[in-house]
């Protein structure tokens, strides 16, 4: 094996076409090499055993029985991360994918369709996830993040929003977060998760049924209530107006193809809110959110990220320690429980 390609995945696809797809796909990416094909959930559980991959592809529709199995048998006995790679859909809370997902999947992702365009974005995005899991799940992938000078709080003032902004691993993260706050939570959260487009609806639907809050997808013009959650759209930023309405418009250009953006809905807050409101970075790749969660705090806001122990991709989180954006790393359900006892505290001494 070319010593370049330092993390392995065992891809699980039924069809030789398209493992012959996935095969050659992840494997033009010079960081990785493809360890094995299995075809069936039994030589799957067998394969990963005997190769002991860094992560794994897995088609949910296997001819022995469904992907599901598999997820719950692997996570159970090894930490080995799967990344669903399916064309089901997923637009009920009951569907597979999000089964895929409450039974330990890491992430969800969409098969493209045929055409060249769209197996280039694919594996561009594919290879980025992949990478990023294999190197969280083998080293610590950052050097200790020293948190930067404190930035003077203002603990007692009322708290009108929770941003929240996430990526790989985020839906698990955002149901925790979630459970956490509880359905009397007195502020409403808006939400930016990158997930693929055909998942949205269906994610929003998993959410509310996962989690004590009430669900439902940002609209242009609502404002947001207490005890909700608002998700962003595929495709569209979600900011806020001056009066705290919602604004919903399809994203710009000029955010490096991440629609919905995290800094959007970050920087935004900052402007509506300033100190009144929270932002909270989960799990995910990149540094989408890192500039607009340190535009927060420079606003007196508290902001808090998922800590690395806790991530499945440290990449967000870290990027925002980095730049002194954060107050306090934590686990999703700490950071939900200190939110909690911010609004108790503001409630007191009212």
């Amino acid at each position: 094996m070319n010593k370049a390609r330092w993390a392995r995945v065992l891809i699980v696809e039924d069809s030789p076409t398209a493992g012959r797809v996935l095969s050659e796909g992840i494997s033009s990416d010079s960081r990785l090499a493809v360890a094995g094909v299995a075809t069936t959930a039994k030589d799957a559980m067998a394969m990963a055993t005997l190769l002991k991959p860094d992560v794994m592809t897995l088609d949910l529709m296997l001819p022995d029985q469904n992907g599901l199995g598999v997820i719950r048998n692997i996570t159970q006995r090894a930490n080995l991360p799967i990344i669903v790679v399916t064309s089901l859909p997923a637009e009920g809370a009951d569907s597979l994918p999000f089964q895929a997902l409450e039974a330990g999947a890491t992430d969800v992702v969409a098969k493209p369709n045929g055409d060249a365009a769209s197996l280039r974005r694919f594996f561009d995005d594919l290879n980025e996830r992949l990478v990023s899991i294999a190197v969280t799940r083998s080293v610590p992938t950052h050097a200790p993040i020293a948190l930067a000078r404190a930035i003077p709080m203002v603990p007692e003032a009322h708290l009108d929003c929770v941003v929240v902004g996430a990526s790989t691993g985020g839906p698990p993260a955002i149901v925790e977060f979630l459970r956490g706050l509880g359905e009397s939570f007195p502020a409403p959260v808006v939400i930016v998760q990158h997930i693929a487009a055909p998942f949205v609806d269906g994610l929003v639907r998993w959410l509310d049924k996962e989690t004590p809050m009430w669900i439902s997808l940002a609209e242009d013009g609502v404002r947001p209530q207490p005890h909700h959650a608002y998700l962003a759209p595929a495709g569209c930023d979600v900011t806020f107006a001056p009066s705290g309405r919602l604004i919903v418009k399809k994203a710009s250009n000029d955010r490096k193809g991440i629609a919905p953006s995290a800094d959007a809905l970050f920087e935004s807050a900052a402007e509506t809110y300033r100190s009144r409101c929270a932002g909270v970075l989960l799990t995910g790749m990149g540094r989408d959110g890192a500039v607009g969660l340190l535009k927060m705090r420079s606003r007196r806001a508290h902001t808090f990220a998922q800590d690395e122990r806790s991530c499945v991709v440290f990449g967000m989180p870290a990027a925002a320690g980095r730049l002194g954006a954060v107050e306090m790393f934590a686990e999703p359900k700490v950071i939900a429980s200190r939110l909690r006892r911010l609004v108790a505290k503001s409630e007191r001494m009212a």
